[in-house]
Formats: structure tokens, sequence, C-alpha cells
């Protein structure tokens, strides 16, 4: 390997490896928006954010345990369901351990899902099973927002 190939392959490890500070007051709203992952199926829209501590720690005072959760979404609200939820990350999967509808009363809101999981698998894909509506089972690659960092003062 030449020395170019070198110094462009140093270059990128860095960019890759940077993470950016967000204050507190910002911290949420940035995460959300930028760690939403999306996908349209069956005429419907899902969405899925898996939380870092960082996230939990801005949203809830701390970050809850050393587990994983993840938000899963489905516009329009249609009372969607499913059977289970698992992260799987090349040959490595790990399965909801719990699984609760959050109640909304927005008229027209999507249907809202917290996953809890046993492991954190940042960067898995998240698959639902057998969703309901004849859907069948759904596959959403979760966005990696590790170098999201909450601000420290």
């Amino acid at each position: 390997m030449g020395i170019n190939h070198f110094l462009a392959l140093s270059l990128v490890v860095i960019l890759c490896s940077c993470s950016v500070d967000i204050p507190k007051d910002e911290f949420v709203s940035y995460y959300e928006t930028n760690c939403k992952a999306e996908k349209d199926f069956s005429g419907i829209h899902f969405f899925a954010i898996a939380l870092t501590p960082d996230y939990e720690k801005a949203k809830w005072g701390n970050a809850l345990d050393s587990g994983m959760r993840v938000v899963v979404g489905a516009a329009p609200r249609s009372g969607l369901t499913f059977e289970n939820a698992i992260l799987i990350d090349g040959s490595d999967t790990t399965e909801a351990i719990l699984q609760r509808k959050m109640q909304t009363f927005e008229i027209g809101s999507a249907d809202m899902f917290v996953l809890s999981f046993a492991e954190r698998m940042d960067g898995a894909k998240l698959r639902l099973r057998n969703v309901s509506r004849g859907i069948g089972g759904v596959e959403i690659e979760l966005k990696n927002c590790r170098n999201i960092r909450l601000k420290e003062k």
C-alpha cells in the first residue's frame, strides 16, 4: 500500500470515529431528527429509533439500564400489532424481552411501541414478525447513533 492510500484510509477512519457533542437542551430534538430509521411497507410508514444511554439521560434524567430500547412507530394509526421483535447483527440475534404499546391520544397519530432488549446491538436490523393486517415481516435497518453524545457541563 502506498503512502497516499495509507493517508486516505487513515483520514476515513478518523472521520468515521468522530463524535458530536450536543447540549442537553438541543439533544433530544437533534437525536430524534438524525437517528430515525424509516421504511414504507404495504401503505404503512414505519419508523424506529434505537435509544442510547445519552438519549435516555437527556430525556429522562438517567440511563434506564444496560440493555437497549427501541421505539417503533407505524403511521397512519391503525391498531397494528406484531408477534415479536428481533435485533439482528450478522449471525447474532436477540429477541425483545418486553414489548409495550404506548398510549397516544392525538388524532391520526402513529401506533407506537417500546421494545426492550437485554443486549445492546447498535446498528443492527430490527425485524418485526407477523405484523397484522396481512403485512407479515418488516425489517428496518437501525441507525447507530452512539457517536451523538450528550455534552456534559
